[in-house]
Protein backbone atom coordinates (compact mmCIF):
# COMPACT_ATOMS: atom_id res chain seq x y z
CA UNK A 1 0.00 0.00 0.00
CA UNK A 2 1.18 3.52 -0.65
CA UNK A 3 0.86 6.93 0.90
CA UNK A 4 1.05 9.77 -1.58
CA UNK A 5 2.74 7.47 -4.07
CA UNK A 6 5.28 6.20 -1.55
CA UNK A 7 5.36 2.84 0.27
CA UNK A 8 3.82 2.42 3.72
CA UNK A 9 5.35 0.48 6.61
CA UNK A 10 8.52 2.60 6.63
CA UNK A 11 9.76 5.90 7.95
CA UNK A 12 10.44 9.44 6.73
CA UNK A 13 8.42 12.65 6.48
CA UNK A 14 6.12 14.16 3.91
CA UNK A 15 3.62 16.93 4.50
CA UNK A 16 0.58 17.09 2.22
CA UNK A 17 -1.41 20.30 1.83
CA UNK A 18 -4.47 20.84 -0.31
CA UNK A 19 -4.02 23.31 -3.18
CA UNK A 20 -5.96 26.57 -2.74
CA UNK A 21 -9.00 26.96 -4.98
CA UNK A 22 -10.26 30.29 -6.32
CA UNK A 23 -14.01 30.68 -6.86
CA UNK A 24 -15.28 33.30 -9.31
CA UNK A 25 -18.56 34.23 -11.01
CA UNK A 26 -21.21 31.53 -10.94
CA UNK A 27 -18.95 29.26 -8.87
CA UNK A 28 -18.83 31.85 -6.09
CA UNK A 29 -22.62 32.25 -6.12
CA UNK A 30 -23.07 28.47 -5.95
CA UNK A 31 -20.64 28.27 -3.04
CA UNK A 32 -22.51 30.97 -1.08
CA UNK A 33 -25.85 29.22 -1.60
CA UNK A 34 -24.33 25.87 -0.60
CA UNK A 35 -22.85 27.28 2.60
CA UNK A 36 -26.15 28.93 3.52
CA UNK A 37 -28.01 25.66 3.03
CA UNK A 38 -25.38 23.74 5.01
CA UNK A 39 -25.66 26.20 7.90
CA UNK A 40 -29.42 25.64 7.92
CA UNK A 41 -28.86 21.87 7.79
CA UNK A 42 -26.60 22.04 10.86
CA UNK A 43 -29.12 24.09 12.82
CA UNK A 44 -31.91 21.60 12.15
CA UNK A 45 -29.88 18.41 12.45
CA UNK A 46 -31.13 16.56 15.54
CA UNK A 47 -27.70 15.00 16.04
CA UNK A 48 -26.00 18.37 16.42
CA UNK A 49 -28.90 19.85 18.35
CA UNK A 50 -28.63 17.08 20.92
CA UNK A 51 -25.15 18.27 21.85
CA UNK A 52 -26.72 20.76 24.27
CA UNK A 53 -26.85 17.94 26.79
CA UNK A 54 -23.07 17.85 26.98
CA UNK A 55 -21.77 18.97 30.38
CA UNK A 56 -20.64 22.58 29.98
CA UNK A 57 -22.07 24.22 26.86
CA UNK A 58 -19.11 26.59 26.83
CA UNK A 59 -17.11 23.71 25.39
CA UNK A 60 -19.09 23.85 22.15
CA UNK A 61 -18.28 26.14 19.20
CA UNK A 62 -20.07 29.46 19.38
CA UNK A 63 -22.69 30.34 16.74
CA UNK A 64 -20.92 31.46 13.61
CA UNK A 65 -17.73 29.61 14.57
CA UNK A 66 -16.30 26.72 12.60
CA UNK A 67 -18.66 23.85 11.88
CA UNK A 68 -17.63 20.53 13.48
CA UNK A 69 -16.90 19.37 9.90
CA UNK A 70 -15.14 22.42 8.52
CA UNK A 71 -11.48 21.59 8.89
CA UNK A 72 -9.29 19.91 6.29
CA UNK A 73 -6.61 18.14 8.29
CA UNK A 74 -2.97 18.54 7.44
CA UNK A 75 -1.48 15.06 7.45
CA UNK A 76 2.18 14.13 7.76
CA UNK A 77 3.25 10.66 6.72
CA UNK A 78 6.32 9.10 8.31
CA UNK A 79 6.39 5.99 6.12
CA UNK A 80 8.60 6.97 3.23
CA UNK A 81 12.21 5.83 3.49
CA UNK A 82 12.32 2.15 4.38
CA UNK A 83 11.42 -0.42 1.68
CA UNK A 84 7.98 -1.96 2.09
CA UNK A 85 8.10 -5.33 3.84
CA UNK A 86 6.05 -8.24 2.57
CA UNK A 87 3.36 -9.55 4.85
CA UNK A 88 4.33 -13.21 4.77
CA UNK A 89 1.26 -14.27 6.75
CA UNK A 90 -1.15 -12.68 4.27
CA UNK A 91 0.66 -14.25 1.33
CA UNK A 92 -0.06 -17.65 2.86
CA UNK A 93 -3.56 -16.80 4.12
CA UNK A 94 -5.08 -14.49 1.54
CA UNK A 95 -8.60 -15.45 2.59
CA UNK A 96 -8.19 -13.98 6.08
CA UNK A 97 -9.46 -10.37 6.25
CA UNK A 98 -6.96 -7.79 7.42
CA UNK A 99 -7.86 -5.74 10.50
CA UNK A 100 -6.84 -2.07 10.30
CA UNK A 101 -6.35 -0.98 13.90
CA UNK A 102 -6.44 2.83 14.18
CA UNK A 103 -4.86 4.38 17.27
CA UNK A 104 -4.76 8.11 18.03
CA UNK A 105 -1.93 9.08 20.38
CA UNK A 106 -0.45 12.25 21.84
CA UNK A 107 2.73 13.27 23.67
CA UNK A 108 2.69 12.72 27.44
CA UNK A 109 4.86 11.03 30.04
CA UNK A 110 3.00 7.70 29.84
CA UNK A 111 2.74 7.60 26.04
CA UNK A 112 5.57 5.18 25.36
CA UNK A 113 4.50 2.90 28.21
CA UNK A 114 0.97 2.79 26.75
CA UNK A 115 2.16 2.16 23.20
CA UNK A 116 4.62 -0.52 24.28
CA UNK A 117 1.91 -2.42 26.16
CA UNK A 118 -0.56 -2.10 23.28
CA UNK A 119 2.06 -3.02 20.71
CA UNK A 120 2.92 -6.22 22.59
CA UNK A 121 -0.76 -7.20 22.43
CA UNK A 122 -1.10 -6.40 18.73
CA UNK A 123 2.08 -8.29 17.87
CA UNK A 124 0.29 -11.52 18.80
CA UNK A 125 -2.58 -10.86 16.37
CA UNK A 126 -2.42 -12.28 12.86
CA UNK A 127 -3.32 -10.23 9.78
CA UNK A 128 -3.35 -6.84 11.49
CA UNK A 129 -2.13 -3.47 10.20
CA UNK A 130 -1.56 -0.81 12.85
CA UNK A 131 -2.33 2.78 11.81
CA UNK A 132 -0.84 5.01 14.50
CA UNK A 133 -1.65 8.72 14.21
CA UNK A 134 0.02 11.30 16.44
CA UNK A 135 -1.69 14.53 17.50
CA UNK A 136 1.23 16.64 16.32
CA UNK A 137 2.62 18.52 13.35
CA UNK A 138 5.37 15.93 13.02
CA UNK A 139 6.04 12.32 13.95
CA UNK A 140 8.06 11.41 17.02
CA UNK A 141 11.07 9.31 15.93
CA UNK A 142 10.98 7.38 19.22
CA UNK A 143 7.46 6.20 18.34
CA UNK A 144 8.73 5.17 14.91
CA UNK A 145 11.54 3.17 16.50
CA UNK A 146 9.02 1.27 18.61
CA UNK A 147 6.88 0.47 15.56
CA UNK A 148 9.86 -0.91 13.65
CA UNK A 149 11.03 -2.93 16.64
CA UNK A 150 7.63 -4.59 17.15
CA UNK A 151 7.58 -5.89 13.59
CA UNK A 152 3.85 -5.22 13.08
CA UNK A 153 2.77 -4.01 9.61
CA UNK A 154 2.11 -0.32 10.26
CA UNK A 155 1.45 3.15 8.94
CA UNK A 156 2.72 6.10 10.99
CA UNK A 157 0.99 9.47 10.52
CA UNK A 158 0.67 12.79 12.30
CA UNK A 159 -2.34 15.11 12.22
CA UNK A 160 -2.68 17.89 14.78
CA UNK A 161 -5.99 18.98 16.32
CA UNK A 162 -7.06 22.32 14.76
CA UNK A 163 -6.21 25.24 17.04
CA UNK A 164 -9.87 26.36 17.19
CA UNK A 165 -10.75 23.24 19.19
CA UNK A 166 -7.80 23.18 21.58
CA UNK A 167 -9.31 26.05 23.58
CA UNK A 168 -12.57 24.27 24.36
CA UNK A 169 -13.33 23.09 27.89
CA UNK A 170 -13.74 19.56 26.53
CA UNK A 171 -11.56 19.38 23.40
CA UNK A 172 -12.49 16.64 20.90
CA UNK A 173 -9.30 14.64 21.33
CA UNK A 174 -8.45 12.07 18.66
CA UNK A 175 -10.84 13.38 15.99
CA UNK A 176 -8.17 14.79 13.69
CA UNK A 177 -6.20 11.55 14.05
CA UNK A 178 -9.14 9.32 13.17
CA UNK A 179 -10.17 11.53 10.25
CA UNK A 180 -6.62 11.32 8.91
CA UNK A 181 -6.72 7.53 9.20
CA UNK A 182 -10.02 7.37 7.31
CA UNK A 183 -8.48 9.39 4.47
CA UNK A 184 -5.45 7.09 4.34
CA UNK A 185 -7.61 3.97 4.28
CA UNK A 186 -9.89 5.28 1.53
CA UNK A 187 -6.84 6.05 -0.63
CA UNK A 188 -4.97 2.81 0.02
CA UNK A 189 -7.28 0.00 1.12
CA UNK A 190 -10.12 -1.72 -0.71
CA UNK A 191 -11.14 -4.41 1.75
CA UNK A 192 -10.72 -5.45 5.35
CA UNK A 193 -12.12 -4.48 8.75
CA UNK A 194 -11.64 -1.14 10.50
CA UNK A 195 -11.38 -0.84 14.28
CA UNK A 196 -10.60 2.20 16.44
CA UNK A 197 -8.44 1.26 19.41
CA UNK A 198 -7.17 3.88 21.87
CA UNK A 199 -3.66 3.50 23.23
CA UNK A 200 -4.75 3.19 26.87
CA UNK A 201 -7.46 0.52 26.46
CA UNK A 202 -7.04 -3.16 27.35
CA UNK A 203 -7.85 -5.75 24.65
CA UNK A 204 -8.60 -9.45 24.95
CA UNK A 205 -7.03 -11.08 21.89
CA UNK A 206 -10.31 -12.94 21.33
CA UNK A 207 -11.79 -9.59 20.26
CA UNK A 208 -9.88 -9.73 16.99
CA UNK A 209 -11.31 -13.13 16.10
CA UNK A 210 -14.77 -11.74 16.84
CA UNK A 211 -14.54 -8.70 14.58
CA UNK A 212 -12.54 -10.16 11.69
CA UNK A 213 -15.62 -11.50 9.89
CA UNK A 214 -17.60 -8.24 10.22
CA UNK A 215 -19.81 -8.04 7.11
CA UNK A 216 -21.10 -4.50 7.68
CA UNK A 217 -20.95 -3.17 11.25
CA UNK A 218 -20.39 -5.22 14.38
CA UNK A 219 -20.96 -4.03 17.95
CA UNK A 220 -20.02 -5.37 21.40
CA UNK A 221 -19.69 -4.24 25.05
CA UNK A 222 -16.88 -2.09 26.44
CA UNK A 223 -16.09 -2.40 30.14
CA UNK A 224 -15.28 0.35 32.65
CA UNK A 225 -17.48 2.99 30.98
CA UNK A 226 -19.55 5.53 32.90
CA UNK A 227 -21.85 4.96 35.88
CA UNK A 228 -22.96 1.54 34.61
CA UNK A 229 -19.35 0.28 34.38
CA UNK A 230 -20.15 -0.79 30.81
CA UNK A 231 -21.40 0.55 27.49
CA UNK A 232 -23.16 -2.21 25.57
CA UNK A 233 -25.67 -2.91 22.82
CA UNK A 234 -28.86 -4.65 23.94
CA UNK A 235 -29.78 -7.70 21.86
CA UNK A 236 -33.18 -9.35 21.27
CA UNK A 237 -33.58 -12.37 19.02
CA UNK A 238 -30.06 -11.85 17.73
CA UNK A 239 -30.63 -8.21 16.75
CA UNK A 240 -29.42 -5.00 18.38
CA UNK A 241 -32.50 -3.17 19.68
CA UNK A 242 -30.96 -0.58 21.99
CA UNK A 243 -28.02 0.45 24.13
CA UNK A 244 -27.16 0.16 27.82
CA UNK A 245 -25.10 3.29 28.51
CA UNK A 246 -25.24 5.76 31.40
CA UNK A 247 -24.84 8.79 29.08
CA UNK A 248 -27.34 8.46 26.20
CA UNK A 249 -27.37 12.26 25.60
CA UNK A 250 -29.82 11.98 22.73
CA UNK A 251 -27.45 9.82 20.69
CA UNK A 252 -29.03 7.32 18.32
CA UNK A 253 -26.02 5.02 18.74
CA UNK A 254 -24.90 5.29 22.36
CA UNK A 255 -21.67 3.35 21.93
CA UNK A 256 -18.03 3.82 22.87
CA UNK A 257 -15.35 4.25 20.21
CA UNK A 258 -13.96 0.82 21.13
CA UNK A 259 -17.40 -0.83 20.84
CA UNK A 260 -17.77 -1.28 17.09
CA UNK A 261 -15.97 -2.44 13.96
CA UNK A 262 -16.71 -1.56 10.33
CA UNK A 263 -16.20 -3.39 7.06
CA UNK A 264 -14.06 -1.10 4.90
CA UNK A 265 -16.40 -1.46 1.95
CA UNK A 266 -18.73 0.96 3.80
CA UNK A 267 -16.04 3.66 3.80
CA UNK A 268 -16.15 3.56 0.01
CA UNK A 269 -19.93 3.35 -0.16
CA UNK A 270 -20.14 6.43 2.08
CA UNK A 271 -17.04 8.46 1.12
CA UNK A 272 -18.04 11.51 3.19
CA UNK A 273 -18.68 9.67 6.46
CA UNK A 274 -16.35 11.01 9.13
CA UNK A 275 -16.17 12.19 12.75
CA UNK A 276 -17.35 15.61 13.89
CA UNK A 277 -15.28 17.82 16.17
CA UNK A 278 -17.71 17.59 19.07
CA UNK A 279 -16.68 15.77 22.24
CA UNK A 280 -19.00 12.90 23.10
CA UNK A 281 -20.73 12.75 19.73
CA UNK A 282 -17.92 11.52 17.49
CA UNK A 283 -19.07 7.88 17.32
CA UNK A 284 -22.73 8.72 16.79
CA UNK A 285 -22.00 11.19 13.99
CA UNK A 286 -19.94 8.61 12.11
CA UNK A 287 -22.35 5.71 12.62
CA UNK A 288 -25.42 7.73 11.62
CA UNK A 289 -23.85 8.22 8.20
CA UNK A 290 -23.09 4.56 7.49
CA UNK A 291 -25.84 2.62 9.30
CA UNK A 292 -28.75 2.72 6.87
CA UNK A 293 -30.50 -0.30 8.36
CA UNK A 294 -30.36 -1.45 11.99
CA UNK A 295 -30.43 -5.04 10.73
CA UNK A 296 -26.92 -4.45 9.38
CA UNK A 297 -25.58 -4.37 12.95
CA UNK A 298 -24.01 -7.67 13.97
CA UNK A 299 -24.00 -8.46 17.69
CA UNK A 300 -20.65 -9.92 18.75
CA UNK A 301 -19.19 -11.20 22.03
CA UNK A 302 -21.84 -13.83 22.79
CA UNK A 303 -24.79 -11.61 21.88
CA UNK A 304 -23.14 -8.70 23.68
CA UNK A 305 -22.86 -10.48 27.03
CA UNK A 306 -19.05 -10.83 27.11
CA UNK A 307 -16.56 -8.00 27.66
CA UNK A 308 -13.47 -8.28 25.44
CA UNK A 309 -12.27 -4.66 25.65
CA UNK A 310 -11.93 -2.37 28.65
CA UNK A 311 -11.68 1.40 28.80
CA UNK A 312 -8.74 1.39 31.20
CA UNK A 313 -6.92 4.59 32.09
CA UNK A 314 -3.34 5.02 33.22
CA UNK A 315 -2.66 7.55 35.97
CA UNK A 316 -1.06 10.56 34.30
CA UNK A 317 2.40 11.19 35.75
CA UNK A 318 3.76 14.73 35.26
CA UNK A 319 7.13 14.81 33.53
CA UNK A 320 9.94 15.54 35.99
CA UNK A 321 12.33 18.49 35.60
CA UNK A 322 15.75 17.39 36.81
CA UNK A 323 19.22 18.79 37.28
CA UNK A 324 21.95 16.36 36.19
CA UNK A 325 23.72 14.86 39.21
CA UNK A 326 27.26 15.74 40.17
CA UNK A 327 29.14 12.50 39.59
CA UNK A 328 32.04 11.15 41.57
CA UNK A 329 32.90 8.79 38.73
CA UNK A 330 33.21 9.86 35.10
CA UNK A 331 31.81 8.13 32.01
CA UNK A 332 28.97 6.36 33.79
CA UNK A 333 25.62 5.39 32.28
CA UNK A 334 23.88 8.44 33.79
CA UNK A 335 24.33 10.68 30.74
CA UNK A 336 22.79 8.13 28.41
CA UNK A 337 19.97 7.41 30.88
CA UNK A 338 19.07 11.10 31.16
CA UNK A 339 19.02 11.47 27.37
CA UNK A 340 16.64 8.53 27.18
CA UNK A 341 14.37 10.02 29.86
CA UNK A 342 14.18 13.16 27.74
CA UNK A 343 13.47 11.18 24.54
CA UNK A 344 10.64 9.30 26.25
CA UNK A 345 9.22 12.56 27.65
CA UNK A 346 9.57 11.22 31.18
CA UNK A 347 11.79 14.09 32.27
CA UNK A 348 13.26 17.39 31.12
CA UNK A 349 16.90 17.91 32.02
CA UNK A 350 17.57 21.48 33.09
CA UNK A 351 19.92 23.42 35.37
CA UNK A 352 16.77 24.90 36.92
CA UNK A 353 15.22 21.52 37.74
CA UNK A 354 15.08 19.48 40.90
CA UNK A 355 18.56 18.42 42.08
CA UNK A 356 19.30 14.73 41.52
CA UNK A 357 22.12 12.59 42.82
CA UNK A 358 23.77 9.20 42.50
CA UNK A 359 24.04 7.06 45.63
CA UNK A 360 27.27 5.12 45.18
CA UNK A 361 28.10 1.84 46.80
CA UNK A 362 30.28 2.46 49.84
CA UNK A 363 33.24 0.51 48.45
CA UNK A 364 33.48 2.52 45.21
Amino acid sequence: MTTGGMPSGSQGCLVGFSKPTVFTGASAMFLLVYLALWKYHDSTNPLLASASSLPGDESRPLPGAHSPRDFLEQIMSCDLDEPKKKNVFLEKNKSMPMIYFVTPTYARSVQMAELTRLGQTLSSVQALHWILVEDSTKCNPVVGQLLRRLGIPFTHLASEMPAAYKKLKIPPRGVSNRRAALKWIRRNVKQGVLYFGDDDNTYDVRLFDEIRDTRNISMFPVGLIGDYAVSAPVVHDGKVVGFYDSWPAGRRFAVDMAGFAVNIKLLHQFPNATFIYEAGFEEDSFLQEIVTDADFIEAKAANCTEILVWHTRTVQVPAAILQPPTQTLTETSISGLLRRLNDLQLATISSKGKPSSVHYLTNV
